[in-house]
């Protein structure tokens, strides 16, 4: 079986000098002056919307950037005071005044030396 029996060279037609084809020069008519008004306002409406919702995004934006700049300032007020708490918590929780208060309080005192005391 032969693959490419069908098969010869290719040559492409060569066309005498005059009878080659030119490109014509397409020339399109002028816009009319209706037309031109008609384009001419669409253009100006289409730039219009775009600038309009370029300043509705920038407002947008700016009010987002605002409640946050407001959330920061809200977090690191709640952050300082998460601190003084912790300090606060860690100096109620201390031994030392543990048993500040509960020699005052109820009258409790740590056992010296010589008392006996069982668990």
């Amino acid at each position: 079986m032969i693959i490419h029996a069908q098969t010869g060279q290719y040559r492409s037609r060569t066309l005498r000098p005059g009878l080659r084809r030119r490109v014509a020069a397409r020339r399109t008519p002028e816009m009319s002056a209706e037309l031109r008004q008609a384009v001419g306002i669409t253009l100006c409406v289409a730039l219009f919307f775009l600038l309009a919702g370029g300043q509705f995004f920038h407002w947008v934006t700016g009010n987002d950037f605002q409640q946050v700049e407001q959330l920061h300032a809200v977090s690191a007020s709640l952050d300082s005071a998460n601190i003084t708490l912790r300090a606060k918590k860690a100096g109620l929780l201390s031994p030392k005044h543990i048993e500040a208060v509960a020699a005052v309080r109820f009258g409790l005192h740590v056992p010296v030396s010589g008392q006996v005391h069982r668990l």
